[in-house]
């Protein structure tokens, strides 16, 4: 069997997963290994229960084979019987000490993973921990490194078991890659693609807590040593190397149940996290811009690009958009994205002066990477240490809500808002340098996998978020613009310009949720909107995100004139739109009591005019100190569709860019598709949509996350 036959066979075997599998299939026998390891170990301190533990894990866990398998890594997931269902259900109320506590949302070493192997690492573990013995460091100290030691061994062991197992399957050439990578760095693009594939399978089905999402790394900048080496030995082909990122995207998929977590999950429609807890976990692989290494879109680009699968929801690929993109590279990326493909767009232009602007040297702001939901980071060199800010519509809306509020201009409106931010960020920063920079940090207790592979941790002896990284980072969130932008629209032309109404009528009619007030409501509605290309809407928009940016970068300085706080600006909202507008009254935009918030940099849903005009909105923001967000566009297919449709959204996408848009992601949906889709889910297996950074299957989704889809103007 030819190495294309494999990837098709696979392929066939994850459309049909993807849309068939059984909603109640499970990961018993990672719950089962777990409980075990726990009843063994749970009097050990964390580093070696954590070690052992996961030692005893893979030393017993299943290692299914297909013959048409390019890289290993399976695992067991089956329908449980009544009595696995049973047990399940127990496990998951017991307390006691955590055993797997890896949290996802980073990403690992991969360059370094790539260039010393699991063995680089054990050497490094095993070398550490011989000279702080030697040298009587606190036994704390030691027992982090033996940790170490026994959770990298346990990577290497699953490395070999399935090293035998493909042997003894008559996969010889799969069991010599395995071999190999046991007990050298990876020598071919094949070996480097396992090792990989290995580390996040281990990570995810075996290590993982709830839904602990990875970021796969730059890999056509990390692996393209590689893949020209090959190229010049002649080890493998084009159709070879198409063929490994074939089975590996396949694979990706393997740890996915079925529906979509952030709106739905739970429910009976979906497979849970208790069940699996990786049921709809992304994971990312970051292609394409700037890099310290290679030029920016190779050759392996454009192969990790033309080999995107739009019929699937993992991998999600992240593409780095510069200036002097590669034309080819950037008309394939254009034509997965119109085709629903999990495929996000970051402007280079815009993300790494906001990395440098919060502190990151260039050299690494130029290796950043995005993680699940659209979440920044500098790869094995981060860590996140807290948060701060929120909502920035119900912190206007809250400021408008005081008594004995006396607001005479729109200045005083600003004024007080910033206040308020300006005191809700100050007492996470403070925490933050007593933590990080005014204190030393006590011999680590505890370890997780994630530590492992995150540069400096093995080097200073501690974990991550105990000081042991380059960049330790608050996330500040500034929320929902398009509504807080909204707001302020409506509450300058309709009482400081035109005197349409007072304060305390506003305040009335918003406590009446408008019933009875439809004079004030439509006045509301009718004002400005951001995303609509009026510049008195956006202007709000503009000054506001300015206004706590600056808040930021002043508060971020030390008494002593010294910037001595990391803080990573985001916009991201999640789907925390609509349980964050729940808890909300009505608004002085004329948005309903309860109705959602805006999601992400969108404007608020039911006042777009077209999409020139919605990012012609968005590119005006200040994305020189935002370092992530996401702008979700639902485009009428009927736009994009043939050649001309192609040539039409790239020079859409080409201008929002070369403006200064941050970020981009699509799902080209019609509305009436989508009505249909929920009255005949059999004919719409394939209906892809956009969440936040990741896709789902559309008919799998449930109602009311469907209609939230739905809410979503077509543009």
């Amino acid at each position: 069997m030819t190495y294309s036959e494999k990837a098709a066979l696979m392929n066939e075997e994850i459309l049909d997963m993807l849309r068939n599998k059984p909603v109640n299939s499970s990961l018993v026998e990672r719950w089962k290994l777990i409980d075990r390891a726990c009843e063994l170990y749970t009097a050990l301190p964390q580093p070696l229960r954590l070690g052992f533990g996961l030692l005893y894990v893979i030393e017993h866990a299943s290692l299914p084979i297909k013959e048409y398998d390019i890289l290993l890594g399976r695992f067991d997931d089956h329908v449980p019987t009544a009595e696995e269902e049973a047990f399940i259900r127990v496990f998951h109320t017991k307390d006691g000490p955590q055993l797997m506590i890896e949290g996802g949302h980073i990403t690992l070493d991969w360059e370094k993973i790539i260039k010393t192997g699991i063995c680089g690492y054990i050497k490094q573990a095993e070398d550490e921990l011989e000279r702080r013995t030697t040298a009587g460091e606190d036994g704390r100290t030691l027992v982090f490194y033996m940790g170490a030691v026994l959770i990298l061994k346990a990577y290497r062991r699953y490395i070999l078991r399935y090293a035998a197992a493909a042997r003894s399957a008559g996969m010889n050439e799969a069991a010599d890659v395995c071999d190999n990578i046991a007990d050298n760095p990876p020598r071919t693009f094949h070996e480097a693609m396992q090792l990989v594939y290995f580390i996040a399978t281990v990570y995810y089905v075996y290590a993982g807590g709830q839904a602990p999402t990875l970021t796969l790394g730059r890999l056509d900048d990390i692996l393209l040593p590689l893949f020209e080496s090959d190229r010049r030995n002649r080890t493998a082909d084009n159709a070879k190397f198409a063929a490994i990122i074939d089975d590996f995207n396949a694979k990706t998929n393997l740890i996915l149940g079925r529906g979509e977590h952030q709106m739905s999950g739970g429910s009976d429609n979906d497979t849970g996290w208790w069940r699996n807890n990786v049921y709809d976990a992304p994971t990312y692989v970051v292609i394409g811009g700037y890099s310290n290494k290679n030029q920016p879109d190779n050759p392996l680009t454009l192969l990790f690009a033309e080999r995107i699968n739009p019929r699937y929801e993992n991998p999600v690929y992240v593409y780095r958009r510069i200036k002097q993109r590669e034309d080819r590279v950037w008309r394939v990326i254009c034509d997965k994205i119109r085709k629903n493909a999990s495929v996000l767009i970051y402007n280079d232009e815009t993300i790494i002066p906001a990395f440098v602007n919060a502190g990151i040297d260039n050299s690494d702001a130029v290796d950043f990477t995005i993680h699940a939901c659209n979440w920044p980071d500098i790869p094995a060199k981060y860590c996140v240490v807290g948060s701060a800010g929120g909502s920035m519509a119900k912190m206007v809306l809250d400021e408008l809500g005081k008594p004995n509020r006396h607001y005479t201009c729109m200045d005083d409106i600003y004024g007080a808002v910033g206040d308020t931010f300006r005191a809700s960020i100050k007492q996470h920063f403070e925490s933050y340098r007593g933590r990080y920079r005014n204190a030393g940090f006590a011999p680590p207790e505890r370890i997780s996998c994630t530590d492992c592979f995150t540069e400096g941790v093995l080097e200073n002896g501690n974990t991550a978020d105990n000081g042991a990284v380059k960049y330790p980072v608050i996330y500040t969130l500034m929320r929902h613009i398009a509504t807080a932008s909204d707001i302020l629209s409506s509450i300058e032309k309709n009482i400081f310009e035109e005197g349409n109404f007072t304060f305390d009528e506003l305040a009335e009619a918003a406590a009446a949720d408008f019933y009875g007030y439809e004079r004030i409501h439509k006045q509301c509605l009718t004002a400005p909107k951001f995303g609509t290309d009026n510049d008195d809407a956006d202007k709000n928009a503009v000054r506001l995100m300015k206004l706590l940016q600056d808040i930021v970068d002043g508060e971020s300085v030390n008494a002593h004139g010294v910037s001595d706080v990391i803080s990573f600006n985001v916009t991201i909202t999640d789907m925390g739109h609509v349980w964050e507008g729940a808890s909300l009254p009505a608004s002085p935009d004329g948005r309903r009591r309860g109705a959602p918030l805006s999601e992400n940099l969108s404007p608020t849903a039911g006042h777009s005019e077209g999409v020139t005009a919605l990012l012609n909105s968005v590119s005006k923001l200040p994305f020189d100190n935002i370092t992530s967000g996401a702008l979700n566009v639902r485009l009428s297919k009927k736009l994009v569709e043939g050649d001309a449709g192609l040539d039409r959204f790239i020079a859409i996408a080409d201008t929002y860019f070369e403006k200064g848009g941050m970020q981009l992601q699509v799902s080209a949906a019609d509305t009436s598709e989508l009505r249909d889709a929920q009255l005949h889910p059999e004919n719409y297996r394939d209906l892809m949509v956009r969440i936040t950074g990741y896709s789902a299957v559309f008919v799998d989704m449930s109602p009311a996350a469907q209609n939230e889809i739905i809410r979503r103007d077509e543009l």
